[in-house]
């Protein structure tokens, strides 16, 4: 989680800075490979890890505190927007994982693993489930639907852009 939340702050810069479709582009992608790695699934995934027996509080804290993240975030957002346009509005969000995600990353995953028989369980079945995961991931309606997803998401992402920002203009 760590390494992704590195990898939006370029990503994120990108998209605010870009002078042109592809760089956008290109951030948004930068910017996607980092949302993979620290939304729900691979939080949930650290938690139940290294939660232990406290895995459950840990689950329901994280839960209720991303749901109110977006109370803040999503008007905190718009007041910027409205105030600095877009672009800058992403520069001052960006602090947010320069200073505060990045580093609870780095400390809060930073822990060895708990090693018990438990967790020697819990590893074997995991390793199961990879391997149950693996097989669909190379399964043909699996790559069907990344393909799917891959050619409709730049036509979305023009969309927006279009609807939304007037990123190349002389005003952006």
């Amino acid at each position: 989680m760590t390494a992704a939340s590195l990898i939006a702050i370029p990503g994120v810069g990108t998209v605010a800075l870009a002078p042109n479709p592809a760089a956008f582009y290109a951030g948004w992608m930068l910017t996607g490979v980092a949302m993979a790695g620290t939304l729900y699934p691979p939080a949930f995934a650290a938690l139940t890890h290294w939660g232990g027996v406290r895995r459950v509080r840990a689950l329901t804290t994280l839960t209720l505190v991303a749901g109110l993240a977006s109370t803040v975030f999503a008007p905190l957002a718009s007041v910027l927007d409205d105030w600095l346009g877009w672009r800058h509005a992403y520069l001052v969000l960006l602090a947010s994982p320069v200073l505060i995600t990045v580093p609870l990353h780095w400390w809060g995953l930073n822990h060895p693993r708990r090693t018990s028989h438990a967790a020697t369980h819990h590893h074997a079945m995991a390793t199961h489930r990879t391997a149950q995961a693996a097989v669909v991931a190379r399964s043909t309606p699996f790559l069907l639907l990344m393909l799917a997803n891959a050619l409709t998401g730049p036509g979305r992402l023009r969309r927006h852009h279009q609807l939304r920002c007037r990123c190349w203009s002389s005003r952006a």
